[in-house]
């Protein structure tokens, strides 16, 4: 399983959506996000595209 969570795109950098997976330390793109934010801090943030394109690759590869 997976959730979206919200962090910097960067250190320091814009708010956006990354995908991280249960139980996982870090997101799909490499971050280690140090706090939890809450959802509605990124109510317009866009998608993390380094995180996406990793899960677009493992939706493609997972046996249904």
């Amino acid at each position: 399983m997976y959730e979206m969570c919200v962090g910097p795109e960067k250190a320091g950098g814009a708010l956006v959506w990354h995908v991280l997976a249960k139980q996982a330390a870090a997101t799909l793109c490499g971050q280690q996000l140090r706090e939890r934010r809450e959802a509605s801090d990124g109510e317009r943030a866009r998608h993390c595209p380094d995180c996406m394109a990793s899960f677009e690759k493992l939706m493609a590869t997972t046996p249904c």
